[in-house]
C-alpha cells in the first residue's frame, strides 16, 4: 500500500477545532456553564450555606432574646385656621410654604436640648429601665435621647411623628408622653397673634431690604443710561456710534480702492525705462501751441511739395529743397513732441506721488477713526448688556415685591383675626402591643442573602481556578475541539493494573470506553489517508500522553488495522516500563543510520500492533527529528502501516515536538484535568499553530468524578447497563 503525505491545506479539521468550524475564543460563561460550576461546588456551597445560615439564625436569636425592641409613637397634628379665600397660585404657594415651615420648626423644637432635658427631669422617666441602663453607661442620657428619639413630619400630611424604641415595653410610652407634654406646654404659650406678628415682622424686613435693592438698581440704570447715546436703548442697531462705524468702514474701503489705483499709476510713471504712451498723454502733447504750429507748417510744406512735384517733377531742385525742409521740420516736431511728453510724464509722476501720499495719510486717519468708533461701540454694547440684564433683574424684583406685598396683606389679615395654625395631639402614645425589632421577615431575607453569599463564594473559587477541569474549559477558553475525556482511574469501579494498557487489561472499563470514543471520533472526522501519522503531545511531563498513545494504538489495532506505536521521546524513554520486551535499538538508531525498521520493531500480543522504542538517548534529538532521515522514516512507516502513533516529548519542556509537528498528519494535545492550567495549554496550542501543525483536538485526561462533574451520571449509567446485560 503506497500513500503520499497529505498537504497541510488538505488536512482534516475536526468540528469545533481552531482550524475547522471554530469556537469563539474565551467567550463568557453561559447559564449552563454557571449551573455546571454550581453543581461542581455544590458540597462547598451547601456547607457554607449551613454555616452562614447558622450564624445568621444564631445572631437573630441573640437579638430576639437579649436586644428586643418595643416602639411607641405619638402623632401631632398641625391645623391651619386661616379662612379659605380666593388666592392666586403664588399666594397659595407662599401660604403652603409657611405651613410646611411651621411643621418643620415644631419638629425641630421637639428635639431641642431644653425640652429633652426637662423631660428627663420627670420622675416617671427617671424610673424607667431605659434611663437606669443609660445612666450606668458612660454616655449622657440627653445625648442618648437625642440620638434615639425619632421626630419627623409625615410626608404628605399635617402630622408630626414622635417615636422611640426601648427594650422594656413599658418605657417608650412614658418617654414619648413626657417629651410631648414638655413641648406642648412650651408651644401653647405662643399665641397665634405672636406667630403672625413674628412672620409679619420678617416679611416687612424682607420688603424693606428688597426696596433698597430695587432703588440701588434703578440708580445704576440711570447712570448707565446717561453714558449711552440717545436712542440706543430703544433701537440698539440704530445708534449714532453704530452709524459712525459703518461710515468709517465705508471710507476705509473707498480709500483702500483709491490707493490700489494710485499705486498702479505710481508704478507706471515711476518706471525709469518708461512704458507705452497713453492716448491721454498724446492728446495733451498735441495741444501744445508750438507743436500745433509746427504741425501746421509741416502740413503746408507737404501741400507745397505735392504741388511743385506735379509742376517740376520729383527730381527738380525745388522739390528736393522742399524735401530737405520737410525732413528738418519732421525732426524738429518729433524732438519737440518727445520733450513735451517727458515734461508731461514728470508732471504726472509728481501729481500721482502727491495724490498717493495724501491718500495714505487719509487712510491712516480713517483707520484710526474706525478703531476709535469700534472701541466706543464695544463699550456701548457692554453697557447696553449690563443695562438690559439689570433691567430684567429689577422687573423680577418688582414681581417678587408684589408677591411679598400680597403675603404681608394676608399675614395682617391673620393678625387681625388672631388665628393662624393650631397644634393638638391626634394620637397619644400607648404601650406597644408587639415587638418592633427584630422583624421576623429578616429570617427569610437573611437566609436568601446567605444562599447568595455561599453561591458567590463557590462561583468565585470556581472562576479563580485556572486549571482545566472540564471539556467546557477547553472549548470555551482554549479554542480546541475535545476528542474525548478519560476518567481518573481512582474513580473506576474496575481494577486497572496498568493504565497504559487499560484497553487490553480492562476492556469493559469506562477508561477503555473513553479511548474507543476517541478512536471513533477520529475515524469519522475524515478519511483514513489524512490521519495515518498522528503525534501525541502534552504541555508538561506526567500529563498522560504516553497513556493516551498506548491505548489509542491498541484501539486502532482492535479494529484489524496495522498500527505502529513509536516512542519519539528521544530525551526520556517511556515505553520500557510498559512493554518490557522492547529491543535496545530504536528510533535513534534508525535516524542515525545504524539500524533498520525491521530490526528494531517489536510485535505485541495484540494482533496488528507493533512497537518501536526510542533507542539510546542521542546528544542531538532536535537535529535528528528535523533531519531528512526522519522524513524518510515517516514516509516508510506511512507506506507500511495503516496508523502510526508517535509519543513525543512535552512541548513546553523540549522543542522536539515543535520540529516534528509539521511533518505529521495531525496532533493530539493531552491535557491533564486539575493539573494543566489554561495558560500552559494555550501556550502549547500557540506553539503548534505557529509552526503550521494541524491540531486534531485535545484529550482531557484523568477527569475526576465530582458532583456536577463530567462523568458522574455516565459512570453510573454505564456500569448499571453492563450489569443488566450480563
Amino acid at each position: 500500500m503506497t500513500t503520499v503525505s497529505t498537504p497541510m491545506t488538505e488536512r482534516t479539521a475536526l468540528p469545533g477545532s481552531a482550524h475547522g468550524v471554530g469556537i469563539e475564543s474565551a467567550r463568557g460563561p453561559t447559564a449552563s456553564d454557571l449551573w455546571s460550576m454550581i453543581r461542581r461546588r455544590l458540597v462547598l456551597i451547601v456547607v457554607l450555606f449551613i454555616l452562614f445560615s447558622a450564624l445568621a439564625i444564631g445572631g437573630f436569636g441573640a437579638w430576639w432574646v437579649y436586644l428586643p425592641g418595643y416602639t411607641s409613637e405619638c402623632l401631632i397634628e398641625c391645623i391651619s385656621n386661616i379662612p379659605e379665600t380666593q388666592l392666586t397660585a403664588d399666594q397659595e404657594r407662599l401660604r403652603q410654604d409657611e405651613h410646611e415651615r411651621f411643621v418643620r420648626t415644631q419638629a425641630m423644637l421637639l428635639t431641642t436640648p431644653g425640652i429633652l432635658s426637662e423631660a428627663l427631669k420627670v420622675t416617671a422617666v427617671r424610673e424607667t429601665s431605659w434611663f437606669k441602663r443609660t445612666s450606668r453607661s458612660r454616655r449622657d442620657p440627653l445625648l442618648v435621647l437625642t440620638d434615639e428619639l425619632s421626630v419627623a413630619p409625615v410626608r404628605g400630611t399635617n402630622f408630626i411623628r414622635v417615636a422611640i424604641e426601648c427594650r422594656n415595653p413599658k418605657d417608650p410610652r412614658i418617654i414619648v408622653n413626657e417629651v410631648v407634654n414638655e413641648w406642648y406646654h412650651t408651644v401653647k404659650k405662643q399665641t397665634s397673634e405672636a406667630f403672625a406678628s413674628e412672620a409679619l415682622q420678617d416679611a416687612h424686613r424682607e420688603l424693606q431690604d428688597l426696596d433698597r435693592v430695587i432703588a440701588g438698581d434703578r440708580d445704576r440704570l440711570k447712570q448707565i443710561a446717561q453714558r449711552l447715546p440717545p436712542g440706543s436703548i430703544q433701537n440698539p442697531a440704530g445708534n449714532i456710534t453704530a452709524q459712525q462705524v459703518r461710515q468709517s468702514g465705508e471710507l476705509v474701503a473707498m480709500l483702500d480702492l483709491e490707493l490700489s489705483q494710485l499705486e498702479q499709476y505710481r508704478d507706471i510713471y515711476n518706471d525709469p525705462e518708461g512704458v507705452a504712451v497713453t492716448a491721454e498723454d498724446r492728446a495733451m502733447v498735441e495741444q501744445d501751441p508750438q507743436i500745433a504750429e509746427l504741425a501746421r507748417l509741416l502740413f503746408l510744406l507737404e501741400q507745397q511739395r505735392a504741388a511743385d512735384a506735379n509742376v517740376y517733377g520729383a527730381g527738380h531742385s525745388v522739390v528736393k529743397q522742399l524735401d530737405a525742409q520737410l525732413e528738418a521740420a519732421e525732426a524738429k516736431l518729433a524732438q519737440l513732441r518727445m520733450e513735451r511728453l517727458q515734461e508731461r510724464r514728470a508732471d504726472m509722476r509728481e501729481a500721482v506721488n502727491t495724490a498717493y501720499s495724501n491718500s495714505r495719510y487719509a487712510m491712516f486717519q480713517a483707520r484710526e477713526k474706525l478703531a476709535r468708533d469700534e472701541a466706543a461701540l464695544q463699550d456701548q454694547d457692554r453697557l447696553l448688556f449690563d443695562y438690559l440684564d439689570l433691567d430684567a433683574k429689577v422687573k423680577q424684583d418688582l414681581e417678587y415685591r408684589n408677591e411679598l406685598s400680597d403675603y404681608i396683606k394676608g399675614l395682617a389679615r391673620v393678625k387681625r383675626q388672631r388665628t393662624a395654625i393650631q397644634v393638638n395631639v391626634a394620637q397619644p402614645p400607648i404601650d406597644p402591643l408587639e415587638r418592633s425589632s427584630p422583624n421576623l421577615l429578616l429570617i427569610p431575607a437573611s437566609l436568601m442573602f446567605m444562599l447568595m453569599l455561599a453561591v458567590g463564594v463557590g462561583l468565585s473559587l470556581e472562576l479563580m481556578d485556572k486549571s482545566v477541569r472540564t471539556p467546557q474549559d477547553i472549548t470555551r477558553h482554549l479554542d480546541l475541539a475535545v476528542l474525548g475525556v478519560i476518567p481518573d482511574t481512582a474513580d473506576e469501579e474496575t481494577t486497572i493494573k496498568h493504565v497504559e494498557t487499560a484497553v487490553q487489561d480492562a476492556p469493559r472499563s469506562m477508561v477503555a470506553e473513553g479511548f474507543r470514543r476517541i478512536r471513533t471520533r477520529l475515524q469519522f472526522s475524515g478519511s483514513a489517508e489524512r490521519q495515518k501519522v498522528v503525534m501525541v503531545v502534552s504541555p508538561r511531563p506526567n500529563d498522560g500522553k504516553t497513556t493516551v498513545s498506548c491505548n489509542l494504538a491498541m484501539t486502532f489495532a482492535q479494529t484489524g488495522r496495522r498500527v505502529l506505536l513509536v516512542d519519539a521521546n528521544l530525551r526520556r524513554e517511556g515505553f520500557r516500563r510498559v512493554f518490557d520486551h522492547l529491543k535496545p535499538e530504536g528510533l535513534s538508531n534508525i535516524l542515525t543510520g545504524k539500524a533498520t525498521l525491521e530490526s528494531c520493531v517489536v510485535s505485541t500480543e495484540m494482533p496488528g500492533l507493533e512497537i518501536l522504542g526510542s533507542g539510546p538517548m542521542p546528544p542531538n534529538p532536535v537535529e535528528l527529528l528535523d533531519s531528512e532521515a526522519c522524513k524518510a522514516f515517516l514516509r516508510e512507516v506511512r507506506e507500511r502501516y495503516d496508523y502510526v502513533i508517535l509519543d513525543t516529548a512535552p512541548i513546553l519542556v523540549a522543542s522536539d515536538s515543535i520540529v516534528l509537528a509539521p511533518a505529521v498528519d495531525g496532533v493530539i494535545l493531552v491535557v491533564r484535568a486539575n493539573r494543566s492550567s489554561k495558560g500552559l495549554v494555550r501556550r502549547a496550542s500557540a506553539l503548534l499553530t505557529d509552526v503550521g501543525a494541524n491540531i486534531f483536538g485535545a484529550v482531557l485526561n484523568a477527569a475526576q468524578i465530582t458532583r456536577g462533574g463530567y462523568f458522574r451520571e455516565q459512570f453510573r449509567t454505564y456500569y448499571d447497563y453492563q450489569s443488566d446485560s450480563t
